[in-house]
This record gives structure tokens, sequence and C-alpha cells, in this order.
């Protein structure tokens, strides 16, 4: 195999811009091969293991009715009936570990150090909301259970909120004020700084930037309210038992059943059924396939064009070869093997381009062609890099064996100009 290696370096030598030129069209196809599927991979561990747990345990309880739409299409309508007290009953579930409202606001003005912001998206929660979806910690802590029966003025902030207020200093003990409210008193002391779990939660539980404890009224500052017993809500996540999602939500559906109301029942959706991030990329994969498939083509063609050239411009040596003694299987394993040198050289190339890119390349194609809260999706996928070099080492084998073939059928003879 060495000295198949070496000769055909010797004979690239002899044609260095054709070969040099094959190899990059090779390595091209191998490039583009690895970053898509490397970008169909990380979405998926992305969407899977990257949000571990969640995957098969997120469900949201809503009092909805689907309803179909003239002409084709489904249509949901739903309700705020929900109450507090009916956390309690779906914890008493075999199948739930856990159950927390979430609820979203949007675009709220505050006040930091006498400067006025806005922030897009607010929520309030429960205390279980935190370990319910695995939420990062970058500093302090989630307020508790005794923050929530006080009606204590907290408030957790995201880390890119914190970087705005704060830059290069802790946001702990700070005071944001709401807008509105800006003279009662000292405002919302921030104890937490947090880390949302990342862009595929988001597709089924909307990020916020600021986080209060659900008794919090945000539009008229009133601590837990009088309203806090009687408050309805139109959404309930509850975490069930690994893997036991669906009899979570179908023994959810019975114990809320008197939250029905007229046509509306309640009804589950499931995180792992929502994954829009996942469905979106493997759209975006099929369709750069087409490009991945031209590259590989071509780079097939290549390879086919330079070893039938190869063998004519050769036609004297194998003749003499096979004059010599060399049986067909060897001349056909020869230039199988310098077919296997090309593939393996472009496939060198091509995985060192992807290794460098890969990152950078599949970030931008998510962010600019599927959502901007996508983050980084990671390098170079090891499944991705392995499959792309078997394709084209298989692609180098399958198109060099008709010029293998040809040179193995010549003449002696006629090859060595005698006839």
């Amino acid at each position: 195999m060495l000295e198949t290696f070496l000769f055909t370096i010797r004979i690239m030598k002899k044609r260095p811009l054709r070969s040099l030129l094959t190899i990059l069209q090779l390595g091209l196809g191998v490039w583009v091969v690895a970053v898509l599927l490397s970008l169909n991979f990380q979405a998926a561990d992305m969407a899977g293991g990257g949000q571990g747990q969640l995957s098969g345990s997120l469900a949201k309880l809503t009092v909805s009715e689907v309803m179909e739409m003239e002409g084709g299409g489904m249509a949901v309508s739903s309700t705020s009936n929900f109450r507090l007290e009916d956390l309690e009953r779906l914890k008493a579930s075999d199948y739930i570990d856990t159950a927390f409202i979430y609820e979203l606001g949007w675009e709220r003005s505050i006040l930091a150090d006498g400067l006025a912001y806005k922030v897009l998206t607010v929520a309030r929660t429960n205390p279980e909301f935190s370990q319910a979806v695995n939420l990062e910690m970058v500093e302090g802590h989630f307020f508790t259970q005794q923050d929530a029966a006080q009606g204590n003025q907290v408030v957790l902030i995201s880390d890119v909120v914190a970087q705005q207020l704060y830059p290069d200093q802790s946001a702990l003990g700070k005071y944001i004020k709401l807008g509105a409210y800006q003279d009662e008193g000292p405002g919302f002391e921030v104890i937490g700084v947090y880390k949302w779990p990342g862009a595929v939660l988001g597709y089924f539980l909307m990020e916020s930037h600021m986080i209060f404890p659900l008794g919090v009224d945000l539009y008229r500052f009133q601590g837990m309210g009088m309203d806090g017993d009687t408050r309805r809500y139109s959404e309930i996540y509850i975490v069930s038992q690994p893997d036991k999602v669906y009899d979570a939500v179908a023994e959810a559906e019975i114990i809320l059943a008197d939250r029905s109301m007229e046509n509306m029942t309640v009804r589950g959706e499931y995180f792992a059924e929502s994954n829009f991030l996942q469905q979106q990329i493997g759209q975006l994969t099929i369709f750069f396939g087409a490009f991945a498939f031209m590259a590989i083509l071509i780079s097939a063609i290549g390879i086919l064009s330079i070893m039938l050239v190869s063998v004519v411009e050769r036609t004297r040596e194998v003749g003499l070869r096979k004059a010599l003694g060399a049986s067909r299987s060897v001349i056909v394993r020869q230039i199988l093997h310098e077919s296997f040198v090309f593939s393996l050289l472009g496939s060198l190339i091509g995985l060192i381009a992807a290794f460098f890119s890969a990152d950078a390349v599949g970030s931008m194609l998510i962010q600019e062609l599927v959502s901007q809260d996508v983050g980084s999706i990671g390098g170079l996928h090891p499944l991705a890099a392995l499959l792309a070099a078997l394709l084209a080492i298989l692609i180098g084998q399958v198109f060099g064996l008709y010029p293998a073939v040809q040179a193995a059928r010549l003449d002696p003879v006629r090859a060595l100009g005698y006839e």
C-alpha cells in the first residue's frame, strides 16, 4: 500500500496542477457534506440530549378547543381557567414530578440606577420553575417558597440584561423599579442572575429576561394583591417521571377535568413533539443537500476524468506490466489504489477545512435562516466527519472502477505499439 501511495505521489508530481485541482474539487465536496451533516447532527443533539430529560418529560396543559377551518387547517382557541391550587392537585399524580405556572408578559419599562430601560419579555412563575427546567444560575439563587408566600419584592434577571445594566460588576443586591411605579418603595431586589436553558426550549417555553414571583402584579405593583387566590391562568406546565409524559398528561386531563368549560377541554402539548428548531434545520439540510450532492457528483466526475486520462497516458506502462505477467486483477487494484489516494487526500483537505469552519458556517446559516436566538451549534461532528470521508472514498472507488477495468482490458501488444 505504501509503495502504491508513493507511486501515485510521483505521478501527481508529473501533473501537479491537474492533480491539485482534482483533490481540491473532492475536498470541496467533502467540506460541504461534513458541514451540513454536522449541522444536522448538532441540531439533533441540541434538541434531544442538549435538553436532557426535558425532551421526554415536559408538557403544557391548556383549556382549549381545536377547530377545523374552512378550506383546511386547524385553529386553537383557549381560555384562562387554571387556579394556583391546581399545582398541588397535579403533584398528587404518581406520574408527575412537579408542576409550575409560567406567565409571560411583554415589554416592561424599568429603572435601574436612575436610567430607564425596556425589557422585551418578563415572566412570573413559582419556585418550582427553576429546578423543573434546569435553569442555570450564573450568580445568586432563585426565589423561595417563603419569598412567594410573603410577596417579597425580588427579581431575577438574565445574564444578557445583567451585562447591559451592570457591566463588570455583580448585579446581586441591586434594585430595579418598574417604570410606572418609580416612586413606590426601593423596587425589586436582584437576588439572582440566570442563563436561559437554550433556544430549543424557547420554542415551547418562550425566553424571558426578568423573572418575578407569581404573585407580583407587574402592572399595579400590589405584591400578592387581593385577587392572588382567585387569579386564573391560561397554562400549566408539568414535568413527568422519565418517559412517562404521555401517562402524566392523560392523568392530568382527568385531574383537571373540572376546569373544562363549554366546548373547551384540558389538552396536553408535548415538548418532544414541538421541536420547531430541529424541523427547520432538517428542512434546511435537505435544501442544501442538493448542493452537497452536486459537489460530490462533480468530485466523482473529476475522479473519473483524471483516472481515464491517466490510463490513456500510461497505456504503454500498462501494456508492459501485462506483458511481464501482471494479471487483470493486479491492474485493477493498482488503478483503484491510485483513486483511493486521491480520495484520501481530498477527504483530508475537506475535513481540515470543515474542522475550522463548521461552527461558524453552521451557526451563521441557523441564525440567518432559522433563528437569531441560536448561538454556537458546535463544530465538526465526529460522525459527520466519518460519513463524509467514507462517502468520498466510496465515490473514488466506484468512479475509479471503470478506468481500472478499461486498463485491465488493454491488449499488451497494441498497448506497446506493435500492431
